[in-house]
């Protein structure tokens, strides 16, 4: 029943678009296929090169005899285009917003927010942040939609204003490793994300935060710096 109730509810869909949809699949697909039409060519302008990398690779494309080999990488590079097409799409956040419920897509991942529980939500930067009792992060996001875009579509539905950084910066400290102020558990997870930070290992840096606000604390980085502050009652 939620479901149908859902399809059938007038929404707003910020972040994608079909004509986003055509300029990604369009335009990858389009260089892709161009690369890959050229690539006999390029191979063999730059084995006159002595110091060409990729020099194994490159001298067996260019043995290769046949109208079959332009006609193959041709379609290899249209095949390349797209998956790169498919993957920006999944990197991108998509909002969906409804009278009832705010659903946020990204990485093949879906979370539904309801309305009820939605207090705050402000841009941090790219980031789309919904905060809800007590400074309680429920969702964190980096979207590159236009802020008055983000606005307008919470705006129609009467949810809290949107606004620009976050109500909660002063209540922020720097993580330092073995944190008297915080628990020596969430100490240990501090410092595995700073390693992830480092590494730029960004599912682990989600998991690590996602773990972080289960133990009642809100994470904000900073390049490679890491501020916290926790919830009361969270």
């Amino acid at each position: 029943m939620r479901d149908s109730q859902w399809s059938s509810e007038p929404k707003i869909v910020i972040g994608f678009s079909t004509a986003t949809g055509i300029l990604l699949y369009g335009g990858f697909g389009f260089v892709g296929l161009v690369l890959g039409y050229f690539i006999p060519q390029i191979v063999t302008f730059a084995l006159k090169f002595p110091w060409v990398p990729f020099e194994g690779p490159m001298r067996l494309i260019h043995s290769i005899d046949g109208s079959w080999v332009g006609i193959a990488l041709t379609l290899l590079g249209l095949v390349a285009g797209l998956v790169v097409a498919n993957i920006s799409i999944r990197e991108t956040l998509i909002i969906t917003i409804t009278g009832r419920e705010v659903q946020l897509d990204k990485d093949g991942h879906t979370q539904t927010i309801d309305r009820k529980d939605v207090q705050t939500i402000f841009l941090d930067g790219k980031q789309l942040v919904i905060l809800g009792d007590s400074g309680y992060e429920l969702a964190r996001g980096t979207i590159d939609e236009s802020p008055v875009k983000v606005k307008s579509g919470f705006e129609q539905y009467r949810y809290p204003e949107v606004t620009e950084g976050d109500p909660y910066m002063d209540l922020y400290r720097r993580w330092i490793p073995d944190d008297p102020a915080i628990s020596s558990s969430a100490n240990a997870v501090m410092r595995a994300r700073e390693k992830a930070l480092k590494e730029k290992n960004k599912e682990e840096i989600a998991d690590l935060r996602n773990e972080l606000a289960k133990m009642g604390y809100v994470v904000r980085d900073e390049k490679n710096r890491q501020y916290w502050r926790q919830v009361p009652n969270a």
